[in-house]
């Protein structure tokens, strides 16, 4: 019988399917990042998603896209430069073009608003 890639994890063991892909993809990650050995990177994917279990287990948790995680340095880059007449000047030096700088400045700006933008059910009302 051929032995199991020490990359996978059984997901009936005692994970859920989320737990069970956090573990993978941590073990992963730390066998690529840190060059540890495959079965000790399961130990730590593990690991991981034990604690994430004893921490956050019963709640539920949505994760955020959030665009400026996403967003590249060179986004992040030309909206710093952005002033606001400089777009000719940004799509020049970035190489691309001015509906393009625009495209970014914008996303970037939504970004921004919805970071510092509070919820209406946020419980700052009436206190």
């Amino acid at each position: 019988m051929p032995k199991p890639s020490p990359l996978t994890i059984d997901p009936l063991e005692k994970n859920a399917e989320l737990l069970s892909d956090l573990a993978l993809h941590t073990a992963d990650v730390t066998r690529k990042l840190c060059g540890v050995d495959p079965e000790k990177a399961v130990e730590v994917g593990q690991a991981v998603a034990d604690l994430m279990a004893d921490l956050w287990g019963g709640q539920l948790i949505y994760f955020p896209k959030g665009m400026i995680r996403t967003l590249s340095k060179r986004d992040r880059e030309i909206y710093a430069k952005f002033d606001g007449s400089n777009q000719g000047a940004l799509a020049k030096e970035f190489n691309m073009s001015i509906q393009w700088v625009y495209r970014i400045v914008k996303l970037m700006r939504a970004e921004e608003l919805a970071r510092r933008q509070h919820g209406l059910f946020d419980g700052s009302i009436g206190t």
